[in-house]
Order: structure tokens, then C-alpha cells, then sequence
């Protein structure tokens, strides 16, 4: 529980208590952080989904998750669009530049769109899902990859054992749940997730070396979107 509650405090904007310490011994409970964090987001956009709102429903969510992973987002494309030399200096750059600029724009209005498009009684599922995963893809990135130098992620690396990939027996009870009632959102989910941690996982290996906070932020941001893409587009 108190692995729960630190995680909750960490990943989000809401104080719940923990320490820091408490999380990092036990890093497979991140899918379940993250599907406590989408059922808070989807039971408060839930009412504003059934009026289309879904800027709205995005300002909640980062009202609850806050702008961290965004900000990993931003720095990130900014790595991604410079040139190859310049990589590793785009990523530890504090500024932001135009590719960041535009990243961060284009998810918000995809994400507005997704939103405003999904069917309401998909809503507290979609979000419960692609927040589970999310966070099992960051999680997934941090067990398997080195971090590129001394930061947050390279505490959580140094904390990680292999106990922790228990974490995807967690990931697959929800995901079994979820797809009791919806087959095909969830399956065409789990392929959205597959194909996007390996594409991070790819790109950051070869272009980066390795991980850092950015890049893990910029995952759990990807993921998130293409899950809620696949349940605002399949019929």
C-alpha cells in the first residue's frame, strides 16, 4: 500500500503520501499506479464526454498527471529533429525548441480530437488502460535499457530487479478485465503499445545510448496516445 501511495504521489499531482524509497523497491506496481491514475481521470471525464468536451477532459488529465511527461515529450523532439551530432545536447538542452514546440501541440490536439470523438462508455476503460500500459512501457524501458547518465531514471535502474517484470502479470489482469467487455480495443491496444515501446526502445538505444527522464517521459506520452487513438477510432 505504501508502494501504492508513494507511486501515486509521484506520477501525479495529487499528494497521497509515500516515500520515494517505498516506490523504488517495489517498481512493479507502476501499471497499477497508472491504472488508479486513468480510472481518477476517466470518472471525472466521463460527464464531459457526453457533451464532446474533450479539451476539457485533457486539461483533467494533466491536471491529475501534470505536465512532467509532456515536458519529456517536448525534449525529446527536440533530440529527435536535431542533427546527429547534436543529439545528446538537444536532450540535456533545458530550452525548448520548435520540434518540442510542435510535439507538444500536435499531442494536445490529437488527444482533444481522440477525446472528443470516443464514445462515453469507452471513456474510465480507455483511459484505465492506456494508463496501465503506459507506465509498464516506462517500467519496461527502465529494466531493460542503461541510463544515459546520473538522474531520476538511473535511481530507478539501480532499484530495479527482475522481480519487478512481475509487473506485467498485473498489466495482464487488467488488460484481461478490460477485454472481457471490449475484444477488439483491447487486442488492437496491446498492438499500439507493443509497436511503440519498441519503436522507443529502438530509437533511443541506437541514436541516444541509452534512456534518460526525457525519453521515459516521452514513452509513457506515446503509448498513452495511441491507446486512446485506437478506442476513439475503432468502431
Amino acid at each position: 500500500m505504501k508502494s501504492l501511495r508513494a507511486g501515486i504521489s509521484f506520477f501525479s499531482t495529487i499528494r497521497a503520501g509515500g516515500e520515494f524509497e517505498d516506490l523504488t523497491r517495489n517498481l512493479y506496481v507502476m501499471p497499477a499506479i497508472g491504472a488508479i491514475l486513468g480510472a481518477i481521470v476517466g470518472i471525472a471525464g466521463y460527464p464531459l464526454s457526453l457533451y464532446g468536451l474533450g479539451f476539457l477532459i485533457v486539461v483533467v488529465y494533466l491536471g491529475v498527471e501534470g505536465i512532467n511527461h509532456v515536458d519529456g515529450l517536448s525534449d525529446f523532439f527536440d533530440a529527435y529533429f536535431a542533427p546527429e551530432s547534436r543529439k545528446l545536447k538537444a536532450l540535456k538542452d533545458l530550452n525548448t525548441g520548435t520540434g518540442g514546440t510542435v510535439a507538444v501541440a500536435l499531442y494536445i490536439i490529437l488527444l482533444t480530437l481522440f477525446f472528443t470523438r470516443i464514445d462515453p462508455a469507452r471513456v474510465v476503460p480507455a483511459l484505465v488502460l492506456s494508463q496501465s500500459l503506459a507506465k509498464q512501457g516506462m517500467l519496461h524501458l527502465m529494466l531493460s535499457s542503461r541510463p544515459l547518465w546520473e538522474g531520476m531514471v538511473s535511481e530507478f535502474v539501480r532499484h530495479a530487479r527482475r522481480r519487478d517484470y512481475a509487473s506485467y502479470a498485473i498489466t495482464l489482469t487488467i488488460t484481461l478485465l478490460i477485454g472481457m467487455e471490449f475484444l477488439q480495443q483491447t487486442a488492437l491496444s496491446l498492438a499500439a503499445y507493443l509497436l511503440t515501446l519498441l519503436a522507443m526502445k529502438v530509437y533511443a538505444d541506437r541514436r541516444f545510448g541509452g534512456i534518460n527522464g526525457d525519453v521515459v517521459g516521452a514513452t509513457n506520452c506515446l503509448i498513452f496516445l495511441a491507446v486512446i487513438g485506437v478506442w476513439a477510432c475503432s468502431p
